[in-house]
Order: structure tokens, then C-alpha cells, then sequence
């Protein structure tokens, strides 16, 4: 780096670490506009601060948040001082934020002689615009679901925007083998390809309510046949007409248990490895998609030079990031947010929460601003029907009646639906109407999240988002 250069990357540096303190004495998260100054003022600033270092891009539909807070826990473990995009500000501004505002603590790192490692999720729409400035090591794909049709389009678009970026790097690819989007971009780059599946005793016969998003076949639009499925359209798929079929996977992943270790909700899962090795380990977070997310997780460790045998035992340490299955006390009863943004999230989400053993209530909230998509015609794509709610549902978020008419065709009667557009009141009431020693399951979408978070923060001491995994 020239002087002139040099002296620009800390000027941007500066500038940003000024406006991240202004706003956080203002009470606010700084996730993107100090980055936004100093990229102005640098406008390569991401690729100087990621130059030589370990970087690892998640991106995908679902599961890139957990994936990024596992993948964080399992290198911290190993020694390495990790910095990632906890906010979930994932385009270019809030990287750079993000960067900027570690950057004392990884100089401390360097002067220390202690490894750094980046581990960044990356929005579907830009990973093609800056996958690149990023000097990515490895670059996970978890998988593509229809989310957002009026900024992201089909899925192919969502596929199309990834392949632009993976074509700029030569990294590592991590991909689903179950979701046949996600594993054709491995097709033309199969040197540096790797995959990981649910094993074969997770496989279901049946189709399920969303097991068309992806039904035809990527090259040749001929009809997939399923040899098993596992949800949605992931599954040991094949084209009949050209062949095109499930890679072999480098990692299975297999659910023991769903249970608890320590008194941490969570499951048991079995890892193996392509030549036969097996390893064993509990992940304090519930989900098959979880599990899915832990085996991507393990899998770029292990295509960075990591060795499994070592890291799946560590497992334990990951934790949800927020409104990601998090839990916390309220009033003597168990809350549990889940974020929900798409069709196949919220059939998971329903599919946990009605058979959870501590159910107490649930309450749904949907908003339609721009992070969340203004269509909300997804929900009449969920199947609420094979997962109906006990009575009575709460619920609120600005779309909220749109959600209690979703509920009634589902087949909840009108006097088991309780709406209102005031969040914090509805909050109020299905925790009341929860009883005591069990949970109330809060199911929103991306901004009714965070506006309802924010709320309950302040009330009970919650960690701001900016403090995770300090």
C-alpha cells in the first residue's frame, strides 16, 4: 500500500469509527452508515482490510446468520480471533462498518501473533457485486428458497446473482448437494466443489407443501424424481431426462436427537465423512435446518485445513444469533424467538414449535417493508394447515390482519386469531395468556423482529445486537 493509499484507507478508518461512536451514544446499532463515509472516502477500503487475511462468505436463502455464529464459535475455539458481521448488515456498507469497527481489536490480534479469521454472510443480490473485494478463502452456499419475489425475483435470478460472484474468485465452494440450484454451481467448478447433505436415514418419501419451488430441472427443464426428500426441494435428486443428478456428498449430516445437554435445548448429530469417518456432537440449537447449517459450517472448516475429528466436538460453544431461536426469561416464563422471512422458514419454524414439549403460546408478526419484501402473498404458501396452532394465536406487525385471514382459511376460528397492530401490547398479552414454566413462541419477520427485539431489550436487559458474541 502507496503512502497516499495508506493514508486514505485511515482517514475512511477514522471517519467511520467517529460516526460509530456518535450513534452508539445516540442509542443506535451503526450498522451502515459509517461504513457508507468511508467507503466514499475509500471506495476499495474492503478489499484492503481482507487482503491476505482468512475470509469466509456465507451466503444463500436460509441459514446464513447461524451458519456465520457457528462457524464463529468453532474458529474461536481453535484460537483464532474471529470478526464477523453480527448485526447481519451484510451489503458492502455494513462489511465495511462492520471491519472498521473491529479493527483495534484485530491489530491487537496481529500484534499478539494471534491468528485473525473473517467470517462474513453476504446478501444473495450483492455477493456477485463484491464477492471479489472480499479475498474469500471459502464461500458457502447454503441453499435457495423463494424469499422476497419483488427484489430478488425467481430463483434462478437469486442463483444467477451467486454465479456472477463465484466466477470472480477462486476459493473454495461449500454447497448443499440436497438443493439441485445450489449444487449446479458446483458443476463447473468441480475442483474446488465440495458438498454436504442430510444423510439418508433423515429422508422422507413424501412431498411437501413447498416441494415445487425448484421441480424442474436446472439444464434441461425436465421433471426431478426424488430417491428422498428431506424438506422443500432438498433432497437425492434426479433428472430422468438429462441426467443431471445429487452429488456425491463430502459430508452427511444425520439428527440423533432432538434434546437437551446441560440443561441446553439442542440435538445430537452424527457427521461422516465421504471415506467413512464419523464424528459425533451437540449443537444448542434445535432445527433440522440447524443441522444443515452446522454441516456447512464443518465443512468449510475442513476445506480451510481444519480437521473435523477436532471441531465437532466444539459444537457445543455455537449459540443462536438473535431473534434466531434465542430464549431468554420474561416475567418467570421462556420466550423463544424465531425469525421467519419465507415459506420454507416458516413451515420449519411451525413444524418445531408444534411439537415442542414446553409450548405455551404462539405469537406471529409480519411487517412489508423493504428488508422484509412488500409481497406478503408468501403466507398463503405456507402449510398452516398441517400445522395448525393451538388457540388462541396472537398476533401483530403492520400486515397483521392479512396474517389473521391466512390463519382463518387455515381453519383457526375468527375467536382463536387475537390482531392488533400494536406489537408490544399483543407481546403483553400472549405472555399473560402463557403459562407459567412453559414458552412463548414468537414468530416474526425480519423488521417486525428487530422492532419488537428493541422493545423487549430495554425491558429485560437483553444484549443489543451490536454486543453478540462479545
Amino acid at each position: 500500500m502507496n503512502t497516499r493509499n495508506g493514508l486514505r484507507t485511515r482517514l475512511a478508518i477514522l471517519a467511520g469509527r467517529i460516526v460509530i461512536r456518535l450513534l452508539r451514544l445516540l442509542g443506535r446499532g451503526a450498522t451502515t452508515l459509517p461504513g457508507r463515509i468511508a467507503l466514499k472516502l475509500d471506495p476499495v477500503l474492503l478489499d484492503r482490510l481482507t487482503a491476505d487475511r482468512q475470509v469466509f462468505l456465507v451466503t444463500g436463502t436460509n441459514g446464513k446468520t447461524t451458519t456465520v455464529r457457528i462457524l464463529r464459535a468453532l474458529l474461536e475455539q481453535q484460537g483464532l480471533h474471529v470478526t464477523t458481521n453480527i448485526s447481519g448488515a451484510n451489503l458492502n456498507t455494513g462489511l465495511a462498518t462492520t471491519l472498521i469497527d473491529a479493527d483495534p481489536a484485530i491489530r491487537k490480534a496481529d500484534r499478539s501473533g494471534r491468528k485473525n479469521a473473517f467470517v462474513f454472510e453476504i446478501d444473495e443480490a450483492y455477493f456477485g457485486k463484491i464477492a471479489d473485494s472480499l479475498n474469500p478463502s471459502v464461500c458457502v452456499v447454503t441453499n435457495f428458497f423463494r424469499d422476497q419475489l419483488d427484489r430478488y425475483g425467481e430463483l434462478r435470478t437469486t442463483r444467477d446473482f451467486i454465479e456472477k460472484g463465484l466466477a470472480k474468485v477462486d476459493s473454495a465452494v461449500v454447497l448443499c448437494a440436497d438443493d439441485s440450484l445450489c449444487a449446479s454451481l458446483g458443476r463447473d467448478r468441480q475442483d474446488r466443489a465440495r458438498y454436504f447433505a442430510m444423510s439418508a436415514e433423515m429422508l422422507s418419501d413424501l412431498p411437501t407443501r413447498s416441494s415445487d419451488e425448484a421441480a424442474y430441472c436446472f439444464y434441461c427443464g425436465g421433471h426431478y424424481r426424488y430417491e428422498g426428500r428431506s424438506y422443500g426441494h432438498l433432497g437425492r435428486f434426479v433428472c430422468p431426462q438429462c441426467g443431471y443428478r445429487h452429488p456425491e456428498a463430502d459430508l452427511t449430516v444425520q439428527v440423533l436427537s432432538q434434546d437437551s445437554d446441560d440443561s441446553q435445548q439442542g440435538q445430537r448429530l452424527l457427521f461422516r465423512e465421504r471415506m467413512g469417518k464419523e464424528h459425533i456432537g451437540f449443537l444448542p440449537i434445535p432445527g433440522r435446518h440447524n443441522a444443515y447449517n452446522a454441516s456447512a459450517a464443518i465443512l468449510a472448516l475442513q476445506s480451510a485445513g481444519f480437521d473435523p475429528a477436532a471441531i465437532v466436538p466444539d459444537l457445543k460453544m455455537a449459540s443462536p444469533a438473535f431473534g434466531r431461536m434465542e430464549r431468554f426469561q420474561a416475567d418467570g416464563k421462556d420466550v423463544c424467538l424465531l425469525l421467519v422471512k419465507n415459506p420454507v422458514g416458516m413451515d420449519r419454524a411451525l413444524e418445531f414449535v408444534t411439537g415442542a414439549s414446553d409450548f405455551g403460546g404462539a405469537y406471529l408478526l409480519l411487517n412489508s417493508e423493504d428488508p422484509d419484501g412488500r409481497d406478503v402473498s408468501w403466507i398463503w404458501d405456507v402449510d398452516f394447515e398441517n400445522h395448525l396452532l393451538p388457540q388462541p394465536v396472537h398476533v401483530s406487525g403492520r400486515r397483521c390482519h392479512d396474517m389473521a385471514l391466512r390463519l382463518y382459511y387455515a381453519g383457526l376460528p375468527a375467536a382463536g386469531i387475537l390482531a392488533g397492530p400494536d406489537d408490544t401490547a399483543q407481546f403483553d398479552a400472549a405472555l399473560k395468556a402463557c403459562p407459567p414454566g412453559r414458552c412463548l413462541y414468537v414468530l416474526p419477520n425480519y423488521t417486525a423482529m428487530l422492532q419488537l427485539r428493541a422493545t423487549l431489550a430495554q425491558r429485560y436487559g437483553l444484549r443489543a445486537f451490536w454486543e453478540q458474541g462479545e
